[in-house]
């Protein structure tokens, strides 16, 4: 492994333990490490820079530094502290102009913008952009960030965005989770079941949740709705009342039909009320994954399926240890290789 930053190699300063990369669903990530520097060099890494970590010379994840903090112990001893985020904050802290974009599609709109717009200097890509909805629409955007825009362009056809490891812009649907054979079975211990289970927390919550999903657009007299039926059955035996709903407005829409396919792909992404975080060694929970668990004394007496949400790998004695929080219901983002697994798979290797 080779961390560079602002083209400077500074895998030798990398402190044992300091090095945390954490990755989201929609592959928005960030990066926490600590470095000591014995002889100071001339630059020491400072916000705005680009840092990578390559392998082999591949790169298995890139991003922008966002906070530094500088401890100097000597005239030749330092400390420095970095945290930065994955190659999607360019659009975080690019602002676009007021524009008015005629008769377009969410995803041509996207594309135009990115082409248009974007600073060619960040080395930004244009990658994949799903089709999306068919039939255009009248846009008319005040200056905002580049990452507001592509979230409410996203959030026209059902889909999210994301930038990849090269730097590559892609927006699309989320995909079906990829079964796990491993699962959580807190009754017993078999071969199926996580036997390095260290610690494990349950959350309970409505917070942001929805079993009913209402798309509209009013000057157009548009409206459609979607249920989760098993959901609000569940929500209703709990609480007696089993509806959540949540209302979201789309300038794209043309027809019901266009409506009520809407709901149901924003409705498929809706979190359950359960969630759980829990420590292992395994390096098989990546975002996207689905798994069983039974753990009666929380509430799921039978196996019911979580999907991973976001996987936190912790640099550790030259091993990894993953922190995963998965959550019941719902989709996963698009499936992308996980420099985690890559290293540690690496260190495996090495240590055994």
């Amino acid at each position: 492994m080779i961390l560079t930053i602002a083209g400077h190699n500074h895998t030798a300063y990398l402190q044992e333990g300091s090095l945390t990369v954490r990755t989201f669903g929609a592959l928005r990530s960030s990066f926490s490490a600590k470095l000591s520097f014995s002889d100071i060099p001339n630059a020491l890494p400072l916000v705005g820079q680009e840092i990578t970590v390559t392998d082999g010379g591949k790169t298995l994840w890139g991003g922008i530094l966002i906070e530094t903090e500088i401890e100097i112990h000597s005239p030749k001893l330092a400390t420095v502290t970095l945290r930065g985020e994955g190659y999607e904050h360019l659009l975080q802290r690019f602002c676009l102009p007021a524009m008015d974009l005629p008769d377009t599609t969410p995803s041509n709109a996207a594309i135009y913008i990115f082409e248009t717009y974007f600073p060619k200097s960040d080395g930004l890509a244009l990658g994949t952009v799903a089709a999306g909805q068919s039939i255009g629409t009248e846009y008319h955007f005040s200056p905002a960030k580049a990452s507001a825009i592509m979230d409410f362009l996203a959030k026209e056809n059902g889909y999210i965005w994301w930038v990849d490891k090269n730097k590559a812009f892609h927006m699309g649907p989320t995909l079906p989770q990829n079964p796990l054979s491993r699962g959580i079975d807190l009754t017993k211990t078999s071969a199926s079941s996580l036997t390095d289970l260290q610690t494990l927390t349950f959350f309970s919550s409505t917070a942001g949740y929805r079993n009913v999903q209402y798309v509209y657009h009013k000057t157009e007299n548009i409206l459609a709705k979607a249920f989760r039926t098993d959901e609000v059955a569940k929500m209703q035996k709990r609480y007696g009342c089993g509806q959540y709903g949540a209302a979201g407005y789309s300038s794209a829409l043309q027809s019901e039909e266009d409506a009520r396919l809407l709901a149901q792909q924003l409705l498929s992404t809706a979190p359950g009320t359960d969630e759980i975080r829990f420590t292992t060694d395994s390096d098989a929970f990546a975002p996207g994954i689905i798994f069983p668990v039974t753990a009666p004394i929380c509430g799921i007496d039978s196996p019911t399926n979580f999907h991973v949400t976001e996987t936190k790998a912790t640099y550790f004695a030259h091993r990894f240890r993953y922190t995963v929080t998965a959550k019941q219901g719902g989709e996963s983002s698009p499936k992308e290789e996980r420099w985690e697994q890559l290293l540690a798979s690496r260190s495996q290797t090495e240590t055994r």
